[in-house]
């Protein structure tokens, strides 16, 4: 019998901004998990959430799809979705699909924290 994917995501503050710490596969049975705590991070920050994604492996549709809806929960909120330290893989599957669109990509979380800082965090009025 082969073991369940293992994702752990974790919730903390970085520099007044919502962090979701990520490691694992995101897939089609680890996906809530996740889902759950980018709703708690939405809803705890008024400034952006950046999820840590340095850890993350692999990343399917229904990850994506996760992304998607988190995407538009803070896009109605004003607030930001920062996607960081996503490794070559998952960040093609983000580039092909088109989700940087909303989801903002950066390498790593001290460029996140630096771009947010600079006064970028808020999306693009023609992203709605």
């Amino acid at each position: 019998m082969a073991a369940e994917p293992e994702l752990t995501v974790q919730v903390s503050d970085l520099a007044g901004y919502a962090l979701v710490s990520v490691s694992g596969s995101i897939d089609y049975h680890t996906h809530p998990a996740l889902a759950e705590q980018l709703d708690q991070a939405i809803t705890a920050t008024r400034l952006a959430v950046i999820v840590d994604m340095a850890h993350v492996d692999f990343c399917d549709s229904s990850g994506l799809n996760c992304f998607a809806r988190a995407y538009q929960r803070a896009h109605t909120r004003g607030i930001s979705l920062v996607a960081a330290g996503l490794r070559d893989r998952v960040h093609r599957v983000f580039t092909m699909t088109g989700l940087d669109f909303g989801v903002h990509l950066q390498p790593d979380l001290e460029t996140a924290v630096r771009w947010l800082e600079n006064g970028s965090r808020r999306p693009s009025p023609d992203l709605a």
